[in-house]
């Protein structure tokens, strides 16, 4: 692996869903990929906070429901796309 360089496998699906979103946003692919990455990154406490989320989930048993969980989602959803405003 060349410094700075990575080489990701993915299935056809996610490649052909991710080209889209890449296409939709006039970016080319692996500029549009890394920039996810680096974004989801820059979160930090998005990490600590699904760890946290799911040790306890291991610990108890307990789970989100559906309406929660993409509560959590959009949420995520809005702050990216305030990033871009």
């Amino acid at each position: 692996m060349a410094d700075g360089e990575l080489t990701l496998k993915l299935d056809d699906e996610t490649t052909r869903r991710l080209q889209e979103a890449a296409d939709a946003a006039g970016r080319p692919l692996n500029d549009y990929v890394a920039e996810l990455i680096t974004d989801h990154l820059a979160t930090d406490d998005d990490w600590t906070e699904d760890e946290r989320i799911f040790e306890e989930y291991q610990r108890t048993g307990v789970s989100y429901s559906l309406e929660e969980g993409l509560a959590v989602f959009d949420a995520a959803m809005e702050r990216q796309l305030a990033k871009r405003s």
